[in-house]
């Protein structure tokens, strides 16, 4: 797999830990037109730490952020535990559509509606299977895998 795609390292532990079962994308500020797009069907996923905040999560999930810092790797690194499979992809643009994913993800109402009306009303939700690497991947980090961007090249 030569394909990563970042999210909160937060959500990647609720995924990794079967808490979670969709992602939801707007699209990152670098992207083409800050539109969303499936590029892969099967990736890595990268967990980032900026802009993780309690108030994000639903109450029940908060407990996801303690001690979400030793995930963290150390500086110069990546480290890779956990892939993910798309096994369906959908464009949801009315919030009535999202609601019938509430139950499967850890974000709060407020940032899933502040993330659907940005731009565009409209969300990617992603149904993902999540499954371990057989040992954790660590490579150097590239300066190209920064910013804000859903999509990273190994």
């Amino acid at each position: 797999m030569q394909t990563a795609f970042k999210e909160w390292a937060v959500i990647c532990r609720a995924l990794a830990q079967g808490r979670q079962d969709v992602i939801l994308r707007k699209g990152g500020i670098i992207e083409p037109g800050g539109a969303f797009r499936l590029d892969h069907r099967e990736f890595l996923l990268l967990p980032t730490f900026l802009h993780q905040a309690p108030e994000s999560l639903i109450p029940e999930a908060r407990d996801l952020l303690i001690d979400i810092d030793a995930d963290r790797p150390p500086a110069g690194q990546v480290v890779f535990t956990h892939a993910a499979s798309v096994t369906q992809a959908h464009q949801i643009r009315s919030l009535e559509g999202l609601a019938r994913f509430r139950s499967r993800h850890v974000w709060s109402d407020s940032i899933v509606a502040e993330r659907f009306h940005r731009w565009r009303d409209e969300l990617h939700v992603l149904e993902v299977a999540v499954t371990p690497l057989p040992q954790p991947l660590t490579l150097p980090w590239h300066e190209d895998y920064g910013g804000c961007k859903s999509w990273v090249e190994l």
